[in-house]
């Protein structure tokens, strides 16, 4: 047997560290990349199965008569009258006079 060590490689050392930080990073990128897929599937879902629950509350049929109370609200619309405001038509003014004359 021979006391002699066996020469190491100069670059084993900065490719174990190099290892060390790469893998984690990795491990938890993908992680994350796989928890998000799984955070969207089930927003998606939940989204659906929402839309297919209240689906049946806002269908419309227009050959349906409405309630008497809605038509009654209808009616009360159409009969208002438009009343003028702020942004209604301002009142003649009288003829602009020149001083200098």
């Amino acid at each position: 047997m021979s006391n002699a060590t066996a020469p190491t490689a100069p670059g084993t050392a900065g490719d174990s560290l190099v290892g060390s930080v790469l893998g984690p990073f990795l491990f938890l990128t993908l992680l994350g990349a796989v928890l998000a897929a799984v955070m969207y599937v089930q927003k998606k879902r939940r989204s659906e199965r929402l839309r297919h629950r209240l689906l049946p509350m806002y269908s419309y049929d227009p050959a349906e008569e409405p309630p008497e109370s809605e038509q009654e609200l209808l009616v009360e619309a159409e009969e208002a009258q438009v009343v003028s405001g702020w942004g209604g038509p301002s009142p003649p003014r009288p003829p602009h006079r020149d001083w200098r004359a």
